[in-house]
């Protein structure tokens, strides 16, 4: 169970996504969750960070579908409409049908679409389960209906531990990044003083 509800990456915000890291990883497709990942809970306006992310996706060529398990389906396509998203409105995750709604929408398959949200066992699990790319968010607000506050005792132990290490392999990677620069300079160096002394 750990493997499925476990994010491909974790971050603050949704405006915090690379757009650099999605492309190359062959990602064509965002799946995008709603209260406290686009807006805060129940909230009906996004903040100008979500906005100017969300322009900078849309004129990278990403395709944009919003994904929302809220009951009133009128709000999700007022949303949606505001910040030019395909809609999937009741969406029922984490049930598997629901992201493939989302992928039908976008025309893209699981390996080329990407799931954003800020909850373990709707948005990472049902994604993570069709083997799309996911990202875990923290929740723009404390404000959550009770059922989700509960949840989050079981989330947050898993959250702390996911993110250190992440920092641990963020970490070894610029570590061995930098190892492979300077392997790189030097081997030019030496090629260069090769050439000099023939």
């Amino acid at each position: 169970m750990g493997s499925l509800l476990r994010p491909t990456r974790l971050v603050e915000a949704v405006w915090e996504v690379d757009l650099d890291w999605l492309a190359g990883r062959g990602i064509r497709g965002l799946v995008l969750d709603l209260d406290n990942t686009l807006v805060e809970w129940e909230g009906t306006g996004a903040r100008p960070e979500v906005r100017a992310w969300l322009e900078a996706a849309r004129a990278r060529g990403f395709g944009l579908c919003l994904a929302s398990n809220a009951m009133r389906s009128g709000r999700v396509g007022r949303m949606a409409r505001e910040l030019g998203l395909v809609p999937v409105a009741h969406a029922g995750k984490p049930f598997p049908a629901a992201f493939r709604r989302a992928m039908a929408a976008l025309g893209t398959p699981a390996s080329a679409t990407c799931v954003i949200g800020d909850q373990l066992f709707t948005d990472m699990l049902g994604a993570n389960w069709l083997g799309m790319t996911t990202v875990l968010v923290t929740p723009l607000s404390r404000r959550e209906s009770v059922h989700t506050r509960l949840i989050r005792l079981i989330e947050r132990p898993m959250r702390r531990r996911w993110a250190r290490e992440q920092a641990r392999e963020d970490l070894r990677a610029a570590g061995q990044a930098k190892r492979g620069g300077r392997d790189g300079e030097a081997s030019g160096a030496g090629k260069k003083r090769n050439v000099g002394g023939a």
